[in-house]
């Protein structure tokens, strides 16, 4: 027994005198593919790079162009009808550009793939990349239908009453995830120099909203209170005395996602428990070994109503409400001009 155990003592020894750690295995090669597609869109756009392990860490081909993209990739987009058959293929063509903002990622020949292919919601889509090495890739998407907004509608004006702004709109096709927005457009001047003016954008974004069903068939309103929103507006933008604003317009704008999109949103939301590491969604796979790849082949969609007017009682709110008076929002009345400064109505 003593023998048995000075042997296993020895063999551990032994095993143990190679301490080297080998860290990076041989270089393995993993596609990541980002593409959201678009019907309203002129150009559908592909995001095509390469990860890795080395030396310097996995950021460090981030910054070397030639270590952070393929050096060839034929892609191609296929349209394919509800029994999967083929109805049209397109080509994607390769785009340089060194016009970004500086960032992690490399800016020398940063690099997209594009096609001009119509997009029709009655088909699904593939996305096809063949790369030298068997670093193929394949995935694909339906797409989302038209999204619409249906108040306010056409000249609608926005008002806050006793329940609070209604937004409401029309699920779309194989649409899951929604995300609304009001872009508060204003023009701003200093007190002393009012033709010295600026165009000011402030965006309010809704609560992201769930779809049950995949037929475009829910309906969806979205309320935001005048409490809410009106101290927002004083909250981001400011009271002031040495500023003038005025009100122009709101851009109430919708934004649709698909299925696979919805998924891929959900899963990289912050942890909110005490394990931290999230599971990895993917829609992309290698068709010759069944792998996945990295990455996300989606699909969105926006709705709009451009340049939606506030009512008269939403006016009164803004420049003299209890919430944003003294933020120098001017009322034209008349020949008068006026504004609410501690609480009291000033003309001039």
């Amino acid at each position: 027994m003593k023998n048995c155990i000075l042997t296993l003592f020895t063999l551990i020894i032994v095993i143990s005198c190679d301490n080297t750690i080998e860290i990076n295995a041989d270089y393995d090669v993993e596609n990541v593919v980002y593409s959201l597609l678009d019907k309203d869109l002129d150009t559908q756009w592909v995001r095509l790079h390469r990860t890795y392990l080395g030396e310097d860490g996995l950021l460090a081909g981030a910054v070397y162009s030639d270590s952070l993209y393929f050096d060839t990739a034929a892609l191609y987009l296929t349209q394919l009808n509800n029994g999967g058959g083929i109805v049209n293929t397109y080509e994607l063509f390769r785009k340089d550009t060194n016009i970004l903002d500086p960032g992690i990622f490399t800016t020398d020949n940063y690099r997209l793939y594009w096609t001009n292919a119509p997009i029709d919601p009655q088909y699904d889509y593939r996305l096809k990349g063949f790369i030298p090495g068997n670093n193929n890739f394949e995935a694909i998407t339906p797409i989302v239908g038209n999204v619409e907004i249906t108040k306010p509608r056409n000249n609608q004006k926005i008002t806050f009453g006793l329940n609070s702004a209604e937004f409401k709109w029309n699920g779309a096709k194989n649409a899951r995830l929604y995300q609304g927005y009001l872009h508060f457009k204003y023009k701003e001047a200093p007190r002393n120099n009012p033709s010295d003016s600026v165009i000011k954008i402030l965006t309010y974004a809704f609560p992201v909203r769930t779809g049950y069903r995949l037929d475009g068939s829910e309906n969806f309103v979205s309320e935001v209170t005048y409490s809410t929103y009106f101290r927002y507006l004083r909250n981001n933008i400011g009271l002031s005395s040495e500023y003038v604003r005025v009100f122009r317009s709101i851009d109430v704008e919708l934004w649709a996602a698909a299925d696979d999109y919805a998924t891929f949103i959900n899963v990289n939301q912050p942890s909110q428990g005490i394990v931290q590491e999230k599971p990895l969604f993917t829609n992309v796979y290698n068709p010759d070994n069944g792998e996945d790849c990295l990455g996300l082949f989606s699909s969105r969609v926006k709705g709009v109503k451009k340049d939606v007017k506030l009512s008269t009682s939403a006016m009164d709110s803004l420049w003299k409400g209890v919430l944003t008076c003294d933020m120098g929002w001017i009322d034209f009345q008349g020949i008068d001009s006026c504004e609410c400064v501690d609480g009291d109505k000033v003309c001039f």
